[in-house]
């Protein structure tokens, strides 16, 4: 019955729509995937709900624009499983990076922008921009550390103190040698850049829901002895079996299916993946314990990008660049804004707003005793055998070490948004070092204290 009412669900909501999922394949199919893509973000930017009518005029305006100079260089774009409904949430800056390119260079380099898993899935992505049959890729790093492991290193347990750490280490020169650098010589790839989140636990609405005791301390946690859905985040799992939950692999498709049966208590994500595909709608209480980072990065067959002219190349880090600077504004606001997953009362019309969902946000002193848990530098037993591994990747010392004194720079109250852009592949400049996002003091430093009457 279920399943009976699940579908007359999506076909009514299919109907709503102006414009159907079929139109927009036969749309793409006569004008191409990216300049239809282009043509739906327009009207989106705009708010328009666009009829295929109006998409296809507008894709073939651009159709017609794009393919006015003749590219000396074509490249392809895996974007595994994202689409025109997921980049509504997830604001990952793959088509704005593709526009900046095909504009900044007057068509000498064309793009094609190919998501949906046609031509790779998160699980693929990286390894065949790797083995070149993609030239860009986007996918979680965590899915992406099956093929290249030295990702894992954004995922030390309690690694980041909160978004700002993960930004500010993004647009930092010292990320050339802790990760840039590394990718390109272990794996050929040149990361660009991504957005960065930090993962909690989507607890169901069944067993947390409202009414419910509310899971704020890790002892509350332990004893539910919960099965959350795990999968792709190798560091992650660790975590989760030092704070005493009990993981379960689940592919990110079926999580829905599983809780609502009953096979899981519960899943973990980072804050936007599960109000892309409305998992919300299933959650009571979100845990936002970030304890692992959870990121989709853009990365470049480094082979590729050097047999342009050194002009074509500093086009495509500029246009990196610049697109890593709206991906921060975007989707911090995409995260306040459409997801609502990040503060104790979400905003009204957010996902978690809508469902009715409970942010659960510990007190400083459990977020420390979950850190002393579950950090390497407080348990570095339970991290041993990763560190040596991950350490001869590196080959100059103490990854972990050097990465956290980084993250750390940065105080647990900051706020992504005060991070200042720089250009990574510039030394950094001398404001850097105490730049504003890293003092922590002020009127506007991130509290969930209201002012006394």
């Amino acid at each position: 019955m279920q399943e009976k009412d699940g579908k007359k669900k999506e076909k009514q909501s299919l109907m709503e729509r102006t414009l159907s999922r079929r139109d927009f394949s036969r749309i793409a199919m006569t004008f191409g995937v990216t300049s239809t893509l282009f043509a739906w973000q327009s009207f989106a930017d705009a708010g328009v709900n666009p009829d295929g009518h109006m998409l296809a005029q507008k894709a073939k305006n651009i159709q017609d624009e794009r393919y006015k100079a003749k590219p000396k260089y074509k490249f392809r774009y895996g974007a595994a499983g994202h689409s025109v409904d997921t980049m509504w949430v997830a604001k990952i800056g793959t088509m704005d990076f593709v526009r900046e390119v095909e504009e900044r260079t007057d068509g000498e380099i064309r793009i094609e922008h190919l998501g949906s898993n046609s031509i790779c899935g998160e699980m693929t992505c990286a390894e065949k921009c790797v083995q070149g049959i993609v030239d860009f890729y986007v996918a979680s790093t965590q899915n992406s550390s099956t093929i290249c492991p030295y990702l894992l290193n954004l995922d030390w347990g309690a690694l980041w103190p909160n978004r700002a750490a993960m930004y500010s280490f993004a647009f930092d020169h010292r990320s050339e040698d802790l990760f840039r650098e590394p990718m390109r010589r272990l794996y050929g790839l040149e990361m660009l850049f991504g957005d960065y989140g930090l993962r909690g636990f989507f607890m169901s609405k069944k067993k947390f829901g409202k009414g419910k005791p509310i899971l704020d301390t890790l002892d509350k946690l332990k004893a539910t002895g919960a099965k959350i859905r795990t999968t792709g985040t190798y560091f992650g799992l660790i975590s989760m079996k030092l704070m005493g939950v009990n993981p379960v692999a689940i592919s990110f498709e079926e999580v829905v299916d599983a809780v609502r049966q009953g096979a899981i208590d519960g899943a973990e994500a980072w804050e936007i993946p599960f109000s892309m595909i409305h998992f919300t709608e299933y959650t009571g209480q979100f845990l936002y314990l970030k304890y692992c980072s959870g990121n989709w990065v853009t990365g470049m067959n480094h082979k590729k990008l050097k047999k342009m002219p050194e002009r074509l190349q500093e086009a495509i880090m500029e246009s990196a660049y610049l697109t890593q600077v709206s991906v921060l504004g975007k989707e911090e606001a995409s995260i306040a804004i459409r997801s609502g997953a990040d503060q104790e009362e979400p905003p009204v019309g957010s996902e978690h707003w809508k469902n009715n969902i409970t942010n659960v946000l510990w007190s400083d002193a459990e977020m420390d005793k979950l850190e002393k848990l579950i950090s390497p530098k407080y348990n570095k037993a339970a991290w041993e055998k990763q560190m040596v591994k991950q350490n001869k990747l590196y080959g100059r010392g103490d990854i972990f070490e050097k990465m956290y004194a980084i993250a750390r720079e940065v105080p647990r109250d900051a706020y992504a948004m005060d991070v200042a852009p720089h250009r990574w592949w510039k030394p950094n400049p001398p404001w850097w070092k105490d730049g504003e996002w890293k003092r922590g003091k002020g009127y506007y430093v991130k509290s969930t204290k209201k002012k006394a009457e």
